[in-house]
């Protein structure tokens, strides 16, 4: 492996880390918030399942369809967002980081597929 794969391994294995902790957390707060409700048992399930998926990662490094589904989705929503703060605040400091939003989901995605991974095209930029 080139330095320069190695890199972009680095930064989209930490991306996807980074990711499933964030929704680990999201999960475990909803399901505490969602505690004596209706929707307790849903935030539950849905707490476990992320704390499988993150798991899962952490120990094989392995994904399953729908956790990459979700880790591509979730980097072109955050590039997109990034997209649109730059176009409404004209640019400035907003610009740097909507070009390393959108590195890191192309990163992302491209690793996601050197792995055998099947990771949905995006529409706006297909080769992204």
């Amino acid at each position: 492996m080139t330095p320069d794969e190695q890199r972009r391994a680095n930064l989209a294995q930490f991306a996807i880390t980074s990711h499933l902790g964030d929704r680990l957390t999201e999960a475990k707060r909803n399901a505490k918030l969602a505690a004596n409700t209706p929707d307790a048992d849903r935030r539950q399930a849905e707490w476990r399942q992320a704390s499988d998926r993150l798991t899962q990662w952490l120990k094989e490094r392995q994904l399953d369809e729908d956790t990459v589904v979700e880790v591509s989705n979730a980097f072109l929503q955050a590039m997109e967002d990034g997209y649109t703060l730059v176009m409404h605040t004209g640019g400035g400091g907003d610009a740097d980081a909507y070009l390393e939003l959108r590195q890191r989901a192309a990163v992302t995605r491209e690793w996601l597929r050197d792995q055998g991974y099947s990771v949905p095209v995006y529409s706006k930029q297909p080769g992204l």
